[in-house]
């Protein structure tokens, strides 16, 4: 196996396992063949179809076939469909660019399958990613393997016009050269030609150009980041379809996501072996016996190049863990506070309530909220209680314990996780709290704090456990700054 399939080996590698990622983050195991009964919030928009766009040529992730949509995201909208209780109706386009342009008017409301980006963020909302897939650098077989965009170097780079890794090398590498290209499909052909070095694309889409058109004149080279990360992307004017939509998503069963995932998987180990100079190599050997001493030679310098290959690629992986490392950090963690995020509280609470359940070891849950008056404007009070956040995070910091969790939960919101604490043990906890915050915020005049405390009972669920610390928090909130209240 030569070093290109190497690259695809550990291609496959990281495919399954940013699947896994969005599998296990979607922890409800709920039915797919049972769609909710339609609510009074979502009854409005079960009535119509919904027009939706695609990208018309990015199979296996989606097309348009004999005026049909199929693929990865068609497999996933009629699930979410059924989950929902919404209906779609495709409107056709001729470009990945048209599609934009449809869904930026307002003539399709969604888009199926996307990345996210600054500039699309300005006239599309997006649900929570629920397909990811690694991009790679694809060139003519011979082309050592490039660690990213970094080892491009003064090659010309092929890449798929309004597609966000378009976005992105504009952005953080502007002296790359590019080509626009139609598609990816479009695009293998074109680099076979010569017509540029290098072609990003995403793994599955090149691997089933590749296999289907026989292209054995071209191999992986390398990673491109950023990693495809797949959501639906909604026109602002129906940002109400977001949350039905997380709401489906996030009860898609694992099994759904493998059986899809192998239906249009189509990345396929190569074996490329050069017979011809296994040949010359035998023919050598049988007429030119005196030569032992050469050929042995010639076998210690194969292995020198093979180790050096080995190297290369060991060092590709180094990167790549190094990534994820950072990736997962960023994942975890609020650039502002340096707490854990509201991803990783949910984690957390999780935990804790299985450990609940399986061991009757009793949490509490507090919940500290910072508001501020809106006399300084709204990005005054902004840096104001951005300051105070920061301020407060330090005291929470200090004086929990090395097993208990803080997190910021929202802009204006603390989440502090007490495990083996009774809820009167937890009181106490926020009024020590209380009294070192309100010392440290003495010169936030209009800044106000406010303690909820709920302890979790007995076969109670995260949402009801925290609905009860906020409705403690809500009375708090009525009274003076720094009132504790805790909910029984």
């Amino acid at each position: 196996m030569n070093v290109f399939t190497c690259c695809r080996c550990i291609a496959v590698a990281m495919l399954l396992s940013a699947l896994a990622c969005v599998a296990s983050a979607q922890s409800s195991q709920v039915q797919a063949e049972a769609p909710p009964a339609a609510t009074s919030a979502t009854s409005t928009y079960l009535d119509k179809p919904i027009p939706y766009c695609i990208d018309p040529s990015w199979a296996p992730y989606e097309a348009i076939l004999n005026n049909r949509h199929v693929g990865i995201s068609a497999d996933y909208m009629a699930l979410i469909s059924s989950l929902s209780g919404l209906k779609f109706e495709l409107v056709e386009t001729q470009s990945w660019r048209e599609s934009l342009a449809f869904v930026q008017q307002g003539i399709c409301h969604v888009i199926p399958m996307m990345n996210a980006s600054d500039f699309r963020r300005q006239f599309l909302d997006f649900t929570q990613p629920y397909f990811e897939s690694p991009n790679v650098l694809v060139a003519k077989q011979g082309t050592p393997i490039l660690q990213g965009y970094d080892g491009v170097g003064d090659r010309t780079v092929g890449i798929v016009d309004a597609y966000r890794q378009a976005e992105y090398v504009r952005r953080f590498y502007p002296d790359l050269r590019l080509t626009m290209i139609a598609s990816e499909k479009q695009g293998l052909f074109q680099l076979l030609r010569g017509e540029f070095d290098v072609m990003v694309g995403s793994l599955m889409s090149v691997n089933l150009h590749i296999n289907n058109e026989n292209l054995t004149g071209l191999a992986i080279v390398g990673y491109a980041e950023p990693y495809d990360s797949l959501a639906y992307g909604v026109n602002r004017s129906y940002s109400h379809l977001v949350p039905i939509l997380n709401k489906a998503i996030s009860r898609i069963p694992i099994e759904k996501h493998v059986d899809i995932y192998r239906k249009w998987n189509h990345v396929r180990v190569s074996h490329n072996r050069d017979y011809t100079t296994f040949l010359l190599f035998m023919a050598i050997a049988f007429i030119l016996v005196a030569f032992l001493i050469w050929r042995n030679r010639v076998v210690v310098k194969s292995n020198r190049i093979l180790h050096q290959k080995n190297v290369e690629i060991e060092s590709l992986q180094a990167t790549l863990a190094e990534r994820n490392y950072t990736l997962s950090m960023l994942s975890a963690y609020d650039d502002d506070t340096g707490l854990f995020n509201d991803n990783k509280m949910i984690q957390e609470l999780e935990n804790e309530i299985t450990r609940f359940q399986r061991f009757n070891h009793t949490p509490t849950l507090v919940i500290v909220e910072l508001d501020c008056a809106l006399k300084f404007g709204m990005m005054g009070s902004t840096s104001i209680l951005l300051d105070a956040m920061r301020r407060v995070s330090q005291k929470c910091l200090s004086a929990v314990r090395d097993v208990d969790t803080v997190s910021r939960f929202s802009n204006k919101e603390l989440l502090i996780l007490l495990p083996h604490t009774s809820l009167a043990d937890g009181k106490a906890l926020a009024e020590r709290l209380s009294t070192n915050i309100l010392a440290a915020l003495s010169c936030f005049d209009d800044v106000h704090v406010s303690f909820g405390v709920a302890e979790l009972k007995s076969e109670e669920g995260m949402m009801s456990w925290l609905e009860r610390g906020r409705k403690a928090l809500l009375q708090a909130k009525r009274m003076e700054t720094g009132t504790v209240i805790a909910e029984d």
